[in-house]
């Protein structure tokens, strides 16, 4: 199992499409931010870097343009390392280095367990309580995926588009853990970080914005928009997000229009300043420099 030294970066691959390409920057900023170690972050485009064949049964097709993506990486990656895999519709506030540190051990993928449907998706029919494959980390030198090869079997019956996503079933059900924390994975809530060590959670790591129709960037039905806005502005103001990607984005309408207000605003210096926004400045301030992971210190995975 090939190990990443000090200076080896952490690759990320984000599967997206061009409805997404303002959610990704600030997604790619939020890994950059809190990052103690080089980053490499690759955007999964189809038809640019990633080229799916379309199953023959139609049951077996793609739910999303880049469903099958996280199924290209270790081909992507040239057989060699780790990599994450996240979708775009995210926004990470922990070192990510923290996932360098888990070992794989005689595993190949690893994920995240949600059992139960948090409060808030009681009454969500699409929630699958288990193991939740949109954050993994792969062993890429342990995986041969093919995606030609994926579809190949798919057409041949020998699974389906259930198994293949829900349950990972390129390898065996032993050589799947979900040992990457919860919080790395949290949909659609947000919990704040303890004030005092010790506390019983850890804090949201990670936001999966998962309700399509309510992401922040379309619209502000969502409860967490001043999350994603204050996340949006920084990313802007880091030169990560571009006004004409947010003005076409408006024009394609994928994106609410008052996101080109905000970015104006946010060039000029202004931050999101809702209570929410405030009480994450004090929290990060309080907490800087404990705990945060060192990129050095991370373990042979």
């Amino acid at each position: 199992m090939e190990a990443a030294g000090a200076s080896e970066s952490m690759r990320i691959f984000c599967g997206t499409d061009e409805s997404q390409d303002v959610a990704t920057r600030v997604l790619e900023h939020s890994f950059r931010k809190h990052a103690s170690g080089p980053v490499e972050f690759v955007e999964m485009r189809l038809g640019r870097n990633v080229h799916v064949p379309k199953p023959k049964d139609e049951k077996n097709r793609a739910r999303t343009p880049f469903s099958f993506f996280r199924f290209c990486i270790p081909e992507l990656a040239g057989f060699r390392g780790r990599a994450l895999y996240c979708d775009a519709d995210m926004q990470v506030f922990a070192d990510v280095a923290e996932l360098w540190r888990i070992p794989f051990g005689e595993q190949r993928v690893l994920c995240t367990n949600q059992p139960e449907a948090p409060a808030h998706w009681k009454n969500h029919a699409f929630f699958r309580p288990g193991r939740q494959f949109s954050v993994m980390l792969l062993d890429c030198s342990r995986l041969d995926w093919k995606i030609q090869e994926i579809v190949e079997r798919m057409d041949r019956g020998e699974f389906g588009y259930q198994q293949l996503l829900h349950e990972c079933c390129l390898v065996r059900p032993d050589e799947i853990a979900d040992r990457i924390p919860s919080e790395w994975n949290h949909l659609d809530h947000f919990e704040m970080p303890p004030a005092a060590a010790g506390a019983p959670s850890p804090g949201t790591k990670l936001v999966h914005y998962t309700v399509v129709s309510t992401q922040p960037w379309k619209n502000d039905r969502n409860h967490l928009v001043p999350l994603w806005m204050r996340g949006f502005a920084e990313a802007v103001q880091a030169g990560a997000v571009e006004r004409d990607l947010v003005a076409r984005g408006i024009e394609q309408g994928h994106l609410k229009p008052r996101l080109l207000r905000a970015w104006d605003r946010a060039k000029s210096g202004e931050l999101d300043d809702s209570p929410l926004a405030k009480t994450l400045v004090r929290l990060r301030q309080a907490l800087k420099g404990s705990g945060r992971t060192k990129w050095a210190e991370r373990q042979d995975g």
